[in-house]
């Protein structure tokens, strides 16, 4: 018994398809970890971790480290400094002023067990090893000692045919 409104017998076919807004994945071919991680001086030392090919760790007998990963799709490697356990004693017998230099010295530092990170934009690397240097070297190991506030953004890129934002003295009459 078929009524006028029933469809004919067809065989229901699941579609899969992306929604429009899924854009294709990118993914960066970087060379393995193990290869471009810096070269940190004694006492840091290189431990062996479970893929150094995709992560490093750096260890100091203070008990600070520093950690290197590269994220999925090779887009980012993600970097990070923990401070050690302690924080540098304050001289007993000093004068005050020196117990006020020293106590200042220890809050400007990165306190026990926190920890600071930066990542580095693989897309924008145009020397992935020496950016990588220049990073832990300017940006995480410094917090150890000053603990960093924020990083001020980096200035827009100029546009091409565009005037240049700044204004000049050229021309002007005084």
């Amino acid at each position: 018994m078929t009524s006028t409104f029933d469809r004919p017998g067809t065989t229901p076919v699941l579609r899969r398809r992306r929604p429009a807004f899924a854009a294709p994945r990118d993914e960066i071919d970087v060379p393995p970890l193990d290869q471009i991680a810096p070269p940190l001086e004694p006492p840091w030392r290189k431990e062996d971790t479970d893929t150094p090919d995709r992560k490093a760790l750096y260890r100091h007998p203070d008990g600070h480290s520093v950690g290197l990963r590269i994220q999925s799709r090779g887009l980012a490697i993600q970097t990070w400094i923990t401070a050690g356990p302690d924080l540098p004693p304050i001289p007993e017998g000093a004068t005050a002023a020196e117990q006020a230099e020293a106590q200042a010295t220890r809050d400007a530092r990165l306190q026990p067990g926190r920890t600071w990170h930066a990542v580095l934009n693989t897309r924008t690397s145009k020397a992935l090893a020496a950016d990588l240097v220049a990073l832990v070297r300017d940006r995480l190991l410094p917090a150890l000692t000053n603990k960093p506030r924020g990083i001020p953004a980096p200035p827009p890129p100029a546009r091409i045919g565009q005037p240049d934002p700044t204004p000049t003295t050229e021309g002007t009459q005084q």
